[in-house]
């Protein structure tokens, strides 16, 4: 039977429990880590393939596009059926589409499989943290996100360092694609193999809400909270994507580092940055979130703000001693706040409507976001250099750390109007 259960919270084991986040969170870690691996192998793309940089920017635009066009419909499917084989369905997509990139013998293959990559990938997203806050209560959520979120700095990680040392000692850049798919598919068998929680409301109640397709998502744009959560997603992933996708070749090519050096370096970044912010998002958001409803949302509007000098310093000092610390500072924040907004999403609508909620966020995100930063950042960057156009784009921030902190104070009345159905 496809059809999700609807019944109150079941009573997973604490084991079982650890068992279900590890599952779900290592398919997030295979969702960045196969993101990522195209970043690493910009040099060598560009030059198999004859792209300018522009170009390059493209491919994450065609991942964009999947993720983006199909995250609606993931979400549609996940308030109806199994949540958990919808999910492996998308890692199986992803994964094959990942080890499709190495195969590739043109510009046309290569797009396509970014396109797939990005359809499958939407459902990460849209469906892993629905299922993690529905296997924990509300006291305990916050850390367990935390947790899930922290698949997108050590995936990340892995990504780079699978595209630059696999490259390297194997002098082939399509074994990076096989080597970061793969996995995948062994756990989109584990993640068809979990129980479907139930799906609750606030404070653990059983939501029975109905799922009406376009309407429900119309409804969540009365939602100030969600929406301004959104938004400020939106204007942070316009730096986030550049900095993920052109840091390599900024890193060998404006700051003198070998193709190792410069992956080693992103990767220990988002390492230290994701294990950092990941961790206090989880434990500042909760204890926060016993005094306002607003926490997370709070947490994350202190971080993005905190990021901008951090950027500054870091895209604009050319010695190593100085750059590299300030991008991890920088890189600590963006990772505090991606669990941050995704908490305060979950806890803002009812639990029957959070995959819609998050597959909605995705497609605004991105369409608002990323679906044209990164070919944009490219053709800036052409003219003007990555630098400067690395330090223009992280004013961003500033709209972003905004939005947040306007959702601290709509949060209250968002929950109890949304959530709890005060009037």
């Amino acid at each position: 039977m496809l059809r999700p259960p609807m019944a109150e919270r079941p009573r997973f084991s604490s084991r079982y429990l650890a068992y279900a986040l590890a599952v779900v969170f290592f398919a997030n870690f295979l969702n960045y880590a196969d993101r990522q691996v195209v970043s690493a192998l910009e040099v060598e793309i560009k030059s198999a393939f004859a792209m300018t940089k522009a170009e390059f920017g493209m491919l994450w635009s065609a991942f964009t596009l999947g993720y983006m066009v199909f995250a609606p419909l993931i979400g549609y499917w996940a308030g109806r059926y199994r949540r958990t084989m919808i999910f492996a369905a998308c890692v199986f997509i992803w994964s094959l589409a990942t080890i499709g990139s190495g195969l590739a013998t043109g510009k046309t293959g290569l797009f396509l499989s970014r396109f797939l990559i990005g359809v499958g990938e939407a459902g990460c997203l849209v469906i892993g943290p629905t299922l993690v806050a529905d296997y924990f209560s509300d006291r305990v959520r916050g850390r367990a996100l935390a947790l899930f979120f922290l698949g997108m700095p050590l995936g990340g990680t892995a990504g780079y360092l699978i595209g630059g040392l696999v490259t390297h000692y194997s002098g082939s850049w399509q074994n990076a694609f096989y080597v970061a798919g793969a996995p995948g598919l062994l756990i989109a068998v584990l993640i068809a193999l979990l129980a479907e929680p139930s799906r609750v409301g606030h404070s653990g109640t059983g939501s029975h809400e109905h799922v009406h397709g376009v309407r429900s998502y119309l409804a969540l744009l009365r939602n100030k909270t969600l929406m301004l959560i959104i938004l400020a997603q939106a204007f942070a992933v316009m730096i986030l994507v550049p900095i993920l996708h052109y840091s390599i070749e900024f890193f060998q090519k404006e700051r003198g580092m070998t193709k190792v050096e410069a992956s080693l370096a992103l990767g220990v970044i988002g390492l230290v940055g994701g294990l950092i912010g990941s961790g206090l998002a989880g434990l500042l958001g909760d204890r926060l979130a016993r005094r306002t409803r607003g926490a997370y949302a709070l947490l994350a509007g202190i971080a993005y703000a905190l990021a901008l000098p951090a950027f500054f310093i870091g895209f604009s000092a050319e010695s190593r001693a100085i750059f590299l610390p300030a991008l991890g500072v920088g890189a600590t924040c963006l990772f505090l706040c991606m669990p941050s907004v995704n908490t305060q999403i979950a806890n803002v609508v009812p639990g029957a409507q959070r995959a819609m909620a998050y597959a909605l966020a995705v497609f605004i995100l991105h369409f608002l976001g990323d679906m044209a930063a990164p070919p944009l950042f490219g053709q800036v960057a052409e003219v003007y250099g990555s630098q400067q156009t690395f330090l223009v784009t992280s004013s961003t921030l500033i709209l972003a750390a905004t939005c947040c902190f306007v959702a601290v104070r709509t949060a209250e009345k968002d929950i109890k109007k949304f959530v709890e159905g005060q009037p």
